[in-house]
């Protein structure tokens, strides 16, 4: 294959800001206009242009074809596998009445915190996750790994049997197995029996550690997570002299700093600080507050801020040191200043006390310890932020990675028992976890899947899915919440509580080992508060207090940095669709494109266009990173606004042991991390001479460049549409009219409004061959623009589902009156009159409509049957699908209050996108209703219609973006 020529950074021209507003481009490529480029955005059908050159006759014979194959298939009603319809199944939980939706109040993990949720069970069988408006950390929001536990929970490569060396067992030869190894163990108390968790805050967890440390007082816990903040916990001490946890109140704050990291993606608490945030945003009665992002790669918080600095990471201790002497803290600095310093430290001395300065989990202990001595000298402590004591800390008593290693080494571990995780997959690249497992004489691993650690073990025993097991969880501010079975377990497996309350010598009954904790903690009370606790899901008046400090800010902190001589800084992140791996066998996930890159099904090497240049690199070209002699090869993908002189890498792929969907997708970062500096590495970078597939969405579907994003100063309004002619004769509503209104300033573009509808909608997964010929299949999406210069451009998120047009174009040129309009204003879709001939999405200017090329639900990445949405039909091939409005919710809401005898209430019915926003941006209700916050939204000043001079009066309207400048700051 020809090699793509690089593209030339220094030819690229910088846009302009035109009268209408910045000039918006989705990639480097289409800013410099090159030709492949031109002819995709012009092509209606883009996988045509994508497949091959094909000439006018051979298309159009192509497709009339496949208007005749669409035809036949919308005549098949059970799809052409013959598979039966979906039928509800017979498992019931307590409480539940058949047909009747029940739901249970719960809480997920993530990353050892809590995130509390609502499942929503049809007949015993979870089809979505809510957030629960209860939960501190969630206040009724999700992120995409909340909402994507449903596929997760019926993932048919989820282990059912145990293993030993890799043969199914039966669960009575392990219990024989263990049964003389525990004896032997409490005979010897605990001699050479060593245990390797992830961090946890369950305070169930930490009970049964204390017991079964008394039990076995000479066996050794230790806690290991590739996605820790190790770096947090080392500043604490050296600032403070003591373990401490940090929540912040961006509710408070009038100018917020970063320092690396991603407050709105990244943070145990980062659905609440988004909430809070743009809360904070929202109060009139204050000015808008600032948020600085000094940054390597871009992040959510970084393209939502007002300012971003972007920063190579070496320099970030100096840029830290000369903001703190600049506000008085800490010695001079002994580099040059960098020039936003001065601009940052004087918004911080102006905000005072309602100054914020934040460090990312990456940042070495040295710059956690300086933003500490900044907060404390502003004041921020007790205003906008504040200590707690840690919410994931055991005992004293607790190793780590290397504290294990040492001590396989030394020969001093002969049972080893893994409770959760894939270490051996996600250890450092220095560290050979799996040969030094395989040195142990008996080991043990709990898991989900036979994954990468399941393999090397002598026995795998399969772990319950936190939908089907009982527990507690802390959230970042110390709420408890109470995890309880959304179903009866659907395979068998232990939990986490069950299997190490059975070391403990307890019973394998997960609800009396947790009520056992709070009826210790309660005491006569523990009945009604139980049942209010299991109701709420979040245990009432139990978030941490706030520590009173005793300041010591030692400056002298080890730091974690890179050295400053030659080489590029190499970067390790939780990737946005995966995290740290743990996601990789999700297809929801997998598909999902990233907020930034849009990139789908694998990772990339990020770098910034300056570094490209240098390298005469493209997106695409495959590279080798090389950290302490160890390389991995990867695509790299130009990522405007990344720092130059460093490279970021993904986690989370390039996995053996997934599962049918995530194996061998992308590449392995975690081959090149180095123990001693797990965050920011130094290493090198070289051209392969080859080009790695990269699928990416950003291109799809383009609105070719007209005015779709606005961008208006605080007191300033967008430009109206003019009023056009029409044909179409005017239409009264008299009854409902529904409508959406979404705010472009409070979008941070976090994708959970996509996976959120993607769940209620029974959306299928495509695969990335699909995908990359433009067929993903997704009812909303974000799109992601840059303005400005390519080194550090404006970047902004633009939700899009069906706009549900009062006049919409797609519904006259429909042969069949598939597409037709309600009295309520809906675009309605009926699915079994479709013949696939796709003139309505021809005539679409929004680019909204999905057409079923394949027989998506007969695929390797299809759904089980069981996580489908029962109110919604499941589409078979040849069909156009869209953006309902969620629909049936209007339904279901409509008979509600019918049975109750009243008129539907606003904000009772909400959309799928709008329920999972933790920055409410979505918003959902009765135009016709003048009270309503949907058309207090349409009255906004910044109120405007996407290509409203089509005159096509989209029901689905947006709030421009607000801009602040230097001088309205």
């Amino acid at each position: 294959m020809r090699e793509k020529p690089p593209l030339d950074i220094d030819a690229v021209p910088v846009p302009m800001t035109t009268e209408k507003g910045p000039t918006l481009w989705r990639s480097l490529e289409e800013l410099a206009d090159r030709p492949e480029v031109r002819r995709q955005i012009e092509a209606e059908f883009p996988d045509v242009v994508q497949a091959s050159s094909i000439d006018r006759r051979t298309l159009l014979r192509l497709m009339s074809a496949s208007f005749a194959l669409g035809g036949l298939a919308a005549c098949n009603g059970n799809g052409s596998d013959g598979k039966a319809p979906l039928l509800s199944q017979s498992r019931t939980l307590p409480g539940s009445t058949p047909g009747v939706p029940l739901t249970v109040a719960t809480s997920l993990a993530l990353n050892g915190f809590g995130r509390g949720v609502l499942v929503k069970t049809q007949e015993g069988r979870p089809v979505k996750i809510e957030g629960n408006p209860l939960h501190p950390a969630s206040l009724g929001a999700t992120d995409v790994f909340a909402q994507a536990e449903i596929l997760s929970l019926y993932d048919p490569d989820r282990s059912d049997t145990p293993l030993r060396s890799g043969s199914p067992m039966s669960w009575e030869e392990l219990t024989n197995s263990i049964r003389p190894v525990r004896n032997e163990l409490v005979v010897s108390e605990g001699r050479g029996l060593h245990v390797l968790m992830p961090p946890t805050s369950s305070p169930t967890l930490h009970r049964l550690m204390a017991q079964a440390r008394q039990l076995f007082p000479f066996a050794t816990f230790h806690v290991f997570s590739p996605v820790d903040d190790g770096n947090r916990r080392d500043a604490a001490l050296a600032s403070f002299g003591r373990d401490l946890d940090f929540v912040y109140d961006p509710t408070r704050a009038d100018v917020i700093v970063t320092l690396g990291g991603d407050l709105f993606a990244e943070e145990p608490g980062h659905l609440r600080y988004a909430a809070d945030y743009q809360a904070r945003r929202r109060m009139r009665d204050r000015a808008m507050p600032r948020l600085y992002a000094v940054e390597t790669r871009m992040s959510l918080a970084g393209a939502r801020a007002d300012e971003r600095v972007p920063l190579r990471p070496r320099d970030m201790e100096a840029f830290a040191q000369a903001l703190a002497v600049a506000l008085g803290t800490g010695a001079a600095p002994t580099t040059e200043v960098h020039p936003s310093v001065p601009k940052l430290a004087d918004a911080l001395r102006r905000a005072g006390s309602r100054g914020l300065v934040v460090p990312g989990r990456e940042q070495p202990a040295r710059i956690h310890g300086l933003a500490h001595a900044v907060n404390a000298g502003l004041g921020a402590f007790g205003t906008t932020v504040r200590a707690i004591e840690p919410v994931r800390s055991a005992d004293d008593g607790t190793g780590t990675l290397a504290d294990l290693v040492s001590a396989i080494e030394a020969g001093a571990v002969s049972r080893l028992v893994i409770l959760g995780g894939n270490p051996v997959y996600a250890a450092p690249a220095d560290i050979d976890l799996a040969s030094l497992i395989r040195r142990v004489p008996l080991s043990l691993h709990l898991g989900q899947h036979r994954d990468e650690t399941a393999e090397v073990c002598h026995w795998h025993v399969p772990e319950a899915h936190p939908l089907e097991s009982w527990g507690d969880l802390r959230a970042f501010d110390g709420t408890v919440g109470l995890r309880q079975p959304a179903t009866m377990p659907l395979k068998p497996g232990l939990s986490v509580e069950e299997l190490l309350g059975l070391m403990a010598g307890q019973n394998l009954d997960g609800q009396a080992l947790v009520q056992a904790t709070w009826r210790q903690a309660w005491g006569d009370g523990f009945e009604e508060r139980w049942a209010g606790a299991l109701e709420d899901g979040v245990i009432a008046g139990s978030a941490s207090p706030t520590v009173a400090l005793t300041e010591r800010f030692d400056m002298t902190a080890e730091t974690a940095a890179p050295s400053t001589s030659g080489g590029i800084d190499v970067v390790f992140v939780p990737d946005p669709s995966v995290w740290d791996g743990t996601y990789a066998n999700n297809g929801w996930l997998q598909e999902l494109p990233k907020p930034l890159t849009k990139q789908v099904w694998g990772n990339a090497a990020l770098i910034a266009p300056e570094m490209a240049a240098v390298f005469g690199l493209s997106s695409g070209d495959a590279v080798d990173v090389t950290v302490e002699g160890r390389a991995v090869r990867a695509p790299v993908w130009i990522m405007p606004g990344h720092a130059p002189g460093a490279v970021t890498l993904p986690l989370g792929y390039g996995r053996r042991r997934a599962g049918r969907i995530g194996d061998g997708i992308g590449f392995d970062a975690y081959a090149v991390r180095p123990s001693g500096r797990p965050w920011i590495a130094t290493g090198e970078i070289g051209k392969a001479g080859e080009r790695i597939p990269v699928v990416s969405t950003q291109r799809h579907h383009s609105l070719q460049g007209r005015d779709i994003v606005r961008v208006v100063a605080p007191d300033q309004a967008p430009a109206p549409a003019a009023d056009q002619p029409s044909l179409y004769p005017e239409w009264p509503y008299e009854g409902h009219a529904w409508g959406m209104a979404i705010d472009l300033d409070a979008c941070i573009g976090c994708n959970a409004c996509v996976i959120a509808c993607q769940a209620e909608n029974n959306i299928a997964v495509v695969g990335p061959d699909e995908v990359a010929k433009g067929r993903e299949m997704h009812w909303l999406r974000v799109d992601r623009y840059h303005a400005g210069d390519p080194a550090d451009p404006e970047t902004y998120f633009q939700p899009v589902p069906c706009m549900h047009c009062e006049k919409a174009p797609c519904e006259v040129v429909c042969p069949v009156n598939a597409t037709v309009h309600s009295s309520e204003g809906l675009n309605d879709m009926v699915y079994n009159r479709c013949i696939g001939t796709r003139t309505c999405s021809n005539n679409c200017p929004y680019k909204v409509r999905r057409f079923n090329f394949l027989d998506y639900q007969g695929t390797d990445y299809v759904a089980s049957p069981e996580a489908m949405n029962p109110q919604v039909t499941v589409r078979d091939r040849g069909v156009m699908e869209k953006c309902t409005y969620c629909v049936h919710r209007i339904g279901a809401a409509r008979a509600d209050a019918r049975v109750e005898d009243r008129p539907l209430r606003d904000g009772e019915v909400a959309t799928a996108c709008q329920q999972a926003c933790p920055t409410t941006a979505i918003v959902f209700g009765d135009v016709n209703d003048p009270a309503s916050a949907v058309s207090r939204l349409k009255q906004s000043p910044r109120h405007y219609a996407l290509l409203g001079d089509l005159n096509t009066k989209p029901r689905t309207t947006y709030l421009a973006r607000i801009a602040l400048s230097s001088e309205n700051g």
